[in-house]
């Protein structure tokens, strides 16, 4: 199931402030993975590559988009050590779009580039979905019905299920969101969308 270097386990030390130092999250997706064997994963915001290296030790492959240029070069060398990511600069749908040829399914997605006047958000996820192979879109700060985790919003519309729901193809689709969070984590709210996935 597994190639190279990679773990199934939860990424200790560099990796475990990944999902904003939230190892509950990191422990569900490693159960996915279990379950899925995940060949490739694409992250959207490296920010500052703390999620990205977390990724590197748990999937054979890995991309990681960042739009912000000060960021991207910031934050690139930090992965010169892990020869599965290639980071790219760019906007992120135009960036998919490009390397969508180049991906290994199933495949693990995670988004987490919508805190700039801009969310490309429904832009990511439209070429994403539009790839009718198995996949795990996992996208970060969203509101979770009946919880108190953090979310963000955009044109004054929280990010949430409703927010997207027009692009899913609901006979496609399972939805779950998290339903709690580390203590001295972000306390942020996710929801993870399997698409093709049995």
């Amino acid at each position: 199931m597994m190639s190279g270097t990679a773990t199934v386990s939860p990424p200790q030390a560099d990796g475990w402030a990944m999902f904003n130092v939230d190892p509950f999250l990191a422990q569900r997706v490693v159960r996915y993975h279990h379950k899925h064997g995940f060949r490739c994963a694409v992250e959207t915001g490296t920010f500052k590559g703390h999620t990205t290296v977390g990724l590197a030790k748990l999937f054979p492959k890995v991309y990681t988009i960042e739009f912000d240029e000060a960021l991207y070069q910031q934050t690139t060398p930090r992965f010169d050590v892990y020869h599965n990511v290639t980071a790219l600069h760019g906007n992120s749908p135009e960036v998919i779009q490009r390397i969508l040829p180049e991906l290994d399914y199933p495949l693990f997605v995670y988004l987490d580039a919508h805190w700039n006047t801009y969310w490309p958000l429904r832009d990511e996820l439209t070429p994403l979905l539009s790839v009718k192979r198995p996949k795990l879109i996992m996208i970060h700060d969203v509101r979770v019905p009946g919880r108190s985790f953090g979310y963000d919003a955009y044109a004054g519309r929280p990010c949430d299920l409703d927010l997207i729901g027009d692009l899913l193809s609901h006979d496609e689709c399972r939805y779950a969101f998290n339903d709690r969070t580390a203590p001295n984590s972000a306390n942020r709210g996710v929801l993870f969308i399997e698409h093709l996935l049995d």
